[in-house]
């Protein structure tokens, strides 16, 4: 009897054992209900699985009660977990292949009756927006960025996701990219013409034009002038096809003669004036570059005529003097001018070393004493307001 009850007590003790390593499943009859937090993962992203026991009496199962996950696609972390108040609770982890993943649950004879799905990487992108920054380049061509946002159907970013760009003109420096933390693959762009970039994700595609800005337009405005005489010019400028119009980093204007001005951050019309000092035909030329680097160019030919000199006589009464005027006569100077107003007009005695008798701002008469007998050559000139001279002389007898 001793013997018996020994063997008893060791069958109990491997019962017991063996009942402990057994996981604990759900009874029959009951259902599993299988939830996630997100629907859409990026690549490498992670969600959180829910799985709801219940009995068929409607109640929680037992606690501990082992529930297995299963997925196409990524993976689940842990595999097994127990429940806490009905539920277990696991973590899906997308991993680096886009794609739908269906997962399930069961515990005992009961699972899931419907796969949870969720969607990762680029098969979840439903939009994407696309942007090129500058939006244009110039004549001369140039490099701009290009961006991809890529969202989901709810408009969240998505980052981690593959986007394929093609341009059809230009070079792009990457035909593939990731997304970033914010959602945003990029890629750049160097072209000297006008390029459609079209950026695609999944089913997702979008695209942006990168346009070549126009030469900005130039205009001259310029009157024939007169030789020594300021001459008024207008360049005016603006930016082809752009509102409002680009400012113009530097403009230079050659006015044929040998000078020229430089001008910067122009906007609009400049106003410039220039004397040229000899007679003949000039072209004024203009080149503006605006901050794009575009290039205008124009140019405009003149014609300098000479200038209007300015008129002076003189007349002496009497003349020839008489012995008995003691050498008195009165002199009248009529000086005029049709170019610019006079300045300045000027009579000298040359005989007499070039002394000035008179000087004045226009005609006038005036009384002068010769020193003695002899023949006096008396030199006027009138200067106008440009500099131009006009000068004429005459001759008085003293007997």
């Amino acid at each position: 009897m001793k013997h018996v009850g020994s063997l008893l007590l060791v069958v109990v003790s491997l019962i017991a054992s063996g009942c402990e390593k057994v996981p604990l499943t759900s009874p029959t009859g009951s259902t599993i209900t299988l939830t996630s937090d997100r629907s859409v993962l990026p690549l490498n992203g992670s969600a959180t699985l829910r799985a709801v026991v219940v009995e068929s009496s409607g109640t929680p199962v037992q606690n501990g009660t082992m529930v297995t996950f299963s997925s196409t696609l990524g993976s689940v972390d842990p595999i097994e977990a127990k429940t806490v108040n009905g539920v277990a609770t696991a973590a899906f982890n997308a991993g680096s292949v886009s794609g739908s993943s269906e997962i399930n649950a069961f515990s005992g004879g009961a699972k899931t009756a419907t796969a949870t799905k969720i969607t990762i990487g680029s098969l979840a992108a439903k939009t994407v927006a696309v942007s090129a920054t500058p939006s244009s380049v110039s004549q001369s061509g140039g490099t701009v960025t290009i961006s991809a946002l890529v969202m989901d159907e709810a408009g969240n970013a998505l980052p981690g996701v593959n986007v394929t760009f093609s341009a059809d003109t230009g070079q792009l420096s990457a035909t593939t990219a990731l997304t970033d933390s914010s959602g945003v693959a990029r890629t750049t762009l160097t072209t000297t013409q006008t390029s459609k970039v079209t950026a695609t994700a999944g089913s997702a595609k979008a695209d942006v034009t990168v346009t070549v800005t126009a030469a900005p337009t130039v205009t001259i405005t310029a009157d024939n002038g007169t030789e020594g005489v300021p001459l008024p010019i207008t360049i005016s400028t603006a930016a082809s096809g752009s509102t409002p119009a680009r400012q113009i980093q530097t403009l230079i204007v050659d006015f044929g003669d040998g000078t020229s001005e430089t001008r910067s951050n122009v906007t609009g019309s400049v106003g410039f004036t220039h004397t040229y000092t000899r007679a003949r035909g000039y072209t004024i030329s203009a080149t503006a570059v605006d901050v794009a680097g575009n290039t205008g160019v124009a140019s405009k030919a003149i014609v300098i005529a000479p200038a209007t000199l300015p008129t002076v006589s003189l007349s002496a009464s009497p003349n020839p003097v008489p012995s008995s005027a003691n050498g008195l006569t009165t002199i009248t100077v009529t000086a005029s001018s049709t170019g610019s107003p006079l300045r300045n007009v000027t009579v000298r005695d040359q005989t007499s070393g070039g002394e000035v008798i008179y000087s004045g701002t226009g005609s006038g008469s005036f009384s002068h004493r010769f020193g003695g007998t002899g023949t006096y050559t008396l030199q006027g000139t009138a200067t106008d307001a440009n500099g131009n001279t006009g000068s004429t002389t005459t001759v008085v007898v003293v007997q």
